[in-house]
Formats: C-alpha cells, sequence, structure tokens
C-alpha cells in the first residue's frame, strides 16, 4: 500500500490507499472498524472499490447482530404482564 496514489474524480484532490479506524454506527450501535480506501490527508470521507465495501458490510452484519439481540435481551416474558 505504501506510496500508492491517485487524483479524486470530481474534486481532483489527491488521494492516498490508506487504512483508517472508522466508527460505524447502526440503531445506537456503534463499532470502530479499519477500513481501507482512498483518502485525502485531511478528511476521512474516502473513496472506496467494492473490496474495500467488505470492511462496511461485515461491521453492519456486526451491528444489526447486536442490535437484534439486544432488542431480545429488552423484551422477555418475565417483563410482559397479563
Amino acid at each position: 500500500m505504501e506510496n500508492e496514489t491517485m487524483i479524486h474524480p470530481e474534486t481532483r484532490e489527491f488521494l492516498r490507499r490508506d487504512v483508517r479506524a472508522i466508527d460505524f454506527t447502526y440503531k445506537r450501535e456503534t463499532i470502530v472498524m479499519n477500513m481501507p480506501g482512498w483518502y485525502p490527508p485531511e478528511d476521512d470521507d474516502g473513496i472506496f472499490s467494492m473490496e474495500d465495501m467488505k470492511v462496511h458490510d461485515k461491521a453492519l452484519d456486526i451491528l444489526k447482530a447486536r442490535h437484534k439481540k439486544s432488542l431480545k435481551k429488552k423484551v422477555s416474558t418475565s417483563s410482559i404482564r397479563f
């Protein structure tokens, strides 16, 4: 990954291939994942390949599973009154 660079197709800004710790959030659940991509020097707003997006997809899967698990804990038969 060293010295891999490209120019942003719209802004013409200089981008460097990098991996950055990015927060992903889904319904109050948050996880930090190392997201590969093409990033400008001063910002985490990168450009991502289909391969890079696999990290995003994995983060979303983890967050959805955590959220589903937390919902099951909140709704138990002992909390239901008839």
